[in-house]
């Protein structure tokens, strides 16, 4: 669905029992939540989990260590939106968050951290029920999710991060599948979107971000390749550009900027990014899984250049693709698809173009199910081109 939903629910929030909030080290836990997004930017989620866990230990009645987790939770779903194994502790950790802030609250209605807290639990509840097709909770988490961030913003407008999560919020209210949208005037729930601020507003914190910089930048560049715009499509590819540099060990941005050089024609830039991936695989301990979803863009890649060759014998070094997430194996199974129809292997073409269709509810990408119907309607094919 949404795969590039790199996701960001971190933040200083919580609910202080004992204290107030002036008593509390903010310093102490800037210094621990900078780290803490620095190692999710690296792609080091074993060391974003301890230092969810010292946050959560340090400091037991603050929020912090929970938004964190909760951070590192929707920032490993969102690679893999059909897997489920985060779903428990998004729930368990989004309820503690909002235990915590709404005690808060009760006792200072001005405590804009409360707020940002509240917030950033509700995006991360809204993202979870959308994903599992639980329209209403989706709905209305993304409603309290936006008047929960606009409300910090008022209290405190140089909260600039916050504009980030809300920026998101108002671009998928405006942009939800159209055939919630149907229902949309029914149904009081579905929260009410912005487009004058959701891109001005990540754009800003990506610029501007206190904490969040970079990952705003992530996802502005995520929203920005997803149409056909040229002068969008270029500038999203180019914070890409900067994110593999700044974050070389981080695969997923690392792939991410493969894919969008091939997908926008740039075949021969795409082929020299994979290889210098493949070729840091030991040097930045890369998974296998990421390595070989590497190959499958090399093998699209080269099937673009006609080079069909060098395309088959790539896409059979593949050998972890049912480790692959979702996106990967439709994507996967795709290009078996045309592998086949260009070795004549018409009934094993059709069978694998059908299971590329049938993924559709779990996966729905126009492109690859245009992709897929075209195939089984006529099959594909390709020529090398002459020496």
């Amino acid at each position: 669905m949404y795969q590039w939903f790199l996701p960001v629910l971190i933040l200083l929030l919580g609910s202080f029992q004992a204290q107030s909030s002036q008593e509390f080290p903010w310093a102490e836990i800037a210094t621990l939540k900078v780290k803490g997004t620095e190692l999710r930017l690296r792609g080091d989620f074993a060391g974003a989990n301890r230092v969810s866990r010292q946050l959560k230990e340090t400091y037991p009645d603050l929020g912090i260590g929970y938004a964190f987790n909760l951070n590192t939770l929707v920032t490993q779903l969102s690679w893999d939106e059909q897997q489920t194994r985060f779903d428990k502790d998004i729930l368990q950790d989004a309820e503690k968050t909002l235990s915590i802030c709404r005690k808060q609250i009760d006792s200072d209605q001005g405590d804009y951290r409360a707020h940002y807290l509240c917030g950033q639990a509700h995006f991360a509840l809204t993202y979870l029920h959308a994903l599992r097709g639980n329209y209403y909770r989706a709905g209305t988490n993304g409603s309290k999710t936006i008047s929960s961030l606009e409300q910090a913003l008022k209290i405190n407008p140089e909260l600039t991060d916050a504009k980030m999560h809300l920026g998101v919020s108002y671009y998928y209210a405006d942009n939800l599948p159209s055939y919630i949208k149907v229902f949309s005037k029914l149904l009081w729930f579905i929260p009410t979107g912005n487009s004058d601020k959701s891109l001005p507003y990540v754009r800003e914190v990506a610029k501007k971000g206190k904490y969040f910089k970079d990952v705003a930048k992530y996802l502005y560049a995520s929203i920005l390749i997803e149409g056909d715009d040229e002068e969008r499509l270029a500038t999203g590819t180019t914070l890409l550009q900067e994110l593999v540099s700044s974050y070389p060990e981080n695969s997923r941005f690392q792939l991410r900027y493969i894919s969008q050089l091939g997908a926008t024609g740039r075949h021969e830039q795409s082929l020299n990014a994979a290889d210098t991936f493949i070729a840091t695989d030991e040097q930045y301990k890369r998974d296998p899984v990421d390595i070989d979803l590497a190959r499958l863009w090399v093998t699209r890649d080269l099937l673009n250049l006609k080079q069909v060759k060098k395309a088959i014998v790539t896409f059979n070094e593949i050998t972890r693709q049912v480790s692959f997430p979702a996106w990967g194996r439709a994507w996967y199974l795709l290009t078996h698809a045309q592998i086949s129809d260009l070795q004549k292997q018409r009934n094993m073409a059709k069978n694998l173009y059908n299971r590329v269709i049938k993924l559709h509810e779990k996966y729905p990408s126009s492109t690859i199910l245009s992709l897929a119907r075209a195939g089984l309607n006529q099959p594909f094919t390709l020529t090398e081109p002459p020496l």
